[in-house]
């Protein structure tokens, strides 16, 4: 039948031009005899679709090509200026481009429209390939905003910066993030809620409403923003990106004499291991008729000797007798250290972010304890565990075995402790690793990371965040960094407060000329809470967003602290003492803790837990941090550094 079509469609065009023109205008009369209600439908359908097209691609060019629907910042307040913004996005700009800001107050000189576009900028001084990303969202941040983009711009590099306005803010960034622009070439993104938002966001929230969480509404809108920010500047090529607030500062973690213990790597001789551990406090009223809290450790054993201890085994699980340390050190202290409980046992708690896919048993354990199927002879190769399987009853003994992993990036090679570990592949198949080297996954030890603290530079000295981390992972080796260094660097934050003592002898004037300490948070508080202490909370977050997947970014984070799930520390927050970045937390003056429009209105504005909040952050001081405005006006110059300073520290009434 193929050959005898294909002669015919031969014959046919072998007919003269004439025969073959003749042939086709009788078969479009006889179509159009027959179908003419058919054609006439077609091209009506046909026309009304050109026009469509042709009205939607005129709206969208008046418009602002990328869907610009304004987004308006206040205006609820009585005599507060309405503001509304343009944004234009382009995921794509050129290393060349930065957003331009413009403001435009030609019609109503109470709605300044400001638009916000990628173009080419004749006074970029650095492309912003060369430094690092930041995603901001802000609330009335304006008198903090300069010194906190001039501080990153000089310590990371900052050179591309996304910033989201809360719905709740009376004021606008977009003045003080032009000057950046025009002045530095700083590459600026203004959100509005609908870019990041499911279905455009809620708005403001309503607090006077008692059905409505505005702190819930808050930490939603933060989970979107990071996550579409995240993503957008991976699609735009960008690499590191800092997931803070305007009140925190990532800084160089120097050492000093004051220091928390370094963490162990393993258990000391004859001390049992609690891993994939959990701490719980119960509180109870005492014969006094005092209230004491106890707190308990629980998790799973190891390092036992093989006769057991007090019928327990290793692989079982345990829970402690009440600890005498206090829940403060259990939480932010915990993992890699030596626990006391009031029996007079000690316990060592394992680093389980570390460990996340391991248990450790010895091999007698695995066969006897646990019949799991143990893997000998291991090597890795991409996702896949190679080795000879045993005691495995659907395999004989000896035969070769893949497993299957859910590791994102894969070990150079596999590192276990006291003997081997126990791991799952994707289907959910159990298995025991037989192997006697170090650690896994790979990890660097608590000796690296003290190495890497003690070559880290002062502020003064003019390196950046971006070159230590270069400089690391250079000496490490590309494929040993790419495990062990990132993406998600957890970073330990420290409060510090608002105490000032103006007799302390130490105390020097860091301020160049023309600025005032007072102005800047950063060189007007010194004192700091202890290091690894529960009212430093949870830590923040630097991500390399090339190294996450597409997948991964998309949708709500799980908190503001945890962007990317596997990939940051959860509920043990990175230990202080072999962390080489660390982020100031300023608690501010009560002006400033009080000023912004914040969902968490209930404490911004209650001077009582303001105050408690301070008074334990009061047990150390330093200067870390202090010289870096001079170094920033000395990089800068004089005027550029009076220009885009301008309103630190200034806090206008917004009522």
């Amino acid at each position: 039948m193929k050959i005898g079509h294909m002669t015919k469609r031969k014959n046919l065009n072998s007919k003269p031009a004439a025969a073959r023109s003749g042939s086709t205008a009788s078969w479009i009369i006889a179509f159009s005899t027959d179908h003419a209600n058919s054609l006439v439908f077609l091209l009506l359908g046909g026309s009304l679709f050109c026009l469509f097209f042709s009205l939607f691609y005129i709206y969208f060019q008046l418009s602002g090509d990328t869907g610009g629907a304004p987004l308006v910042i206040g205006g609820a307040a009585a005599g507060l200026r309405t503001t509304r913004f343009m944004i234009k996005q382009d995921d794509h700009p050129s290393s060349s481009q930065s957003p331009q800001i413009r403001t435009d107050n030609s019609s109503n000189n109470s709605n300044n429209k400001t638009i916000i576009n990628n173009s080419n900028n004749k006074n970029n001084h650095a492309s912003s390939e060369d430094g690092l990303s930041a995603c901001l969202l802000v609330n009335d941040e304006n008198p903090r905003l300069p010194e906190w983009i001039a501080y990153h711009y000089h310590i990371l590099p900052l050179r591309s910066l996304t910033v989201a306005v809360d719905p709740a803010s009376r004021s606008s960034p977009a003045a003080i993030l032009d000057r950046w622009r025009q002045l530095m070439g700083l590459d600026v993104q203004l959100w509005e809620e609908k870019v990041y938002m499911p279905y455009g966001g809620d708005g403001a929230c309503n607090a006077s409403d008692p059905h409505t969480d505005c702190l819930k509404h808050h930490r939603k809108r933060q989970q979107h923003f990071v996550r579409a920010c995240m993503a957008n500047f991976k699609k735009r090529g960008k690499s590191w990106v800092l997931l803070t607030d305007v009140d925190e500062y990532i800084t160089f973690n120097t050492i000093h004499d004051t220091d928390p213990p370094v963490p162990l790597d393993a258990a000391p001789e004859g001390v049992p291991t609690l891993s994939n551990w959990t701490w719980s406090v119960k509180g109870f009223v005492n014969m006094t008729g005092n209230k004491i809290d106890q707190t308990f450790v629980e998790g799973v054993l190891s390092g036992l000797p093989p006769e057991g201890w007090h019928d327990k085994r290793n692989g079982q699980h345990k829970k402690t007798l009440p600890l005498v340390n206090k829940s403060e050190e259990i939480f932010y202290g915990a993992y890699g250290s030596v626990f006391h409980d009031e029996a007079g046992n000690r316990w060592f708690l394992r680093d389980d972010y570390v460990f996340r896919d391991a248990i450790d048993i010895t091999p007698e354990e695995a066969k006897k304890s646990w019949n799991l199927s143990i893997v000998k002879n291991s090597f890795i190769k991409g996702n896949i565990l190679h080795g000879t399987v045993y005691n495995n009853g659907k395999r004989k003994d000896g035969e070769s075995v893949e497993i299957h992993t859910n590791w994102r990036e894969s070990p150079v090679e596999i590192k276990t402790l006291n003997g081997g570990h126990i791991m799952n592949d994707l289907k959910g198949q159990t298995f025991y690793v037989e192997r006697d080297t170090m650690l896994w996954p790979p990890h660097l030890s608590t000796a690296q990371l003290t190495d890497i603290r003690k070559r880290l530079p002062t502020v003064a000295e003019g390196k950046t965040v971006l070159d230590v981390i270069n400089t690391e992972m250079q000496a490490l080796g590309a494929e040993y960094a790419k495990e062990t260094i990132g993406p998600c660097l957890a970073m330990p934050r420290v409060l510090y407060g608002s105490m000032e003592d103006k007799n302390d002898t130490s105390w020097k004037n860091m301020s160049p000329e023309g600025f005032d300490n007072s102005d800047f948070m950063t060189l007007r508080y010194r004192w700091h809470s202890l290091p690894d202490n529960r009212v430093n909370k949870y830590q923040k977050t630097i991500i390399d967003v090339r190294r996450i997947s597409k997948r991964e970014l998309k949708g709500e984070a799980n908190n503001i602290h945890t962007p990317v799930g596997y990939y940051c520390r959860d509920k043990q927050p990175p230990r202080y003492s072999v962390s080489f970045f660390r982020v100031n937390h300023y608690l501010d003056s009560f002006e400033a803790y009080s000023y912004r429009n914040d969902a968490r209105a209930d404490m911004r504005q209650s001077k009582k837990y303001y105050n408690e909040k301070g008074k334990n952050a009061v047990k150390q001081m330093d200067d870390d941090i202090r010289p870096w405005l001079k170094s920033f006006v000395d990089s800068v110059g004089q005027e550029k550094a009076n220009t885009l300073l301008a309103g630190a520290g200034d806090f206008v009434d917004l009522s």
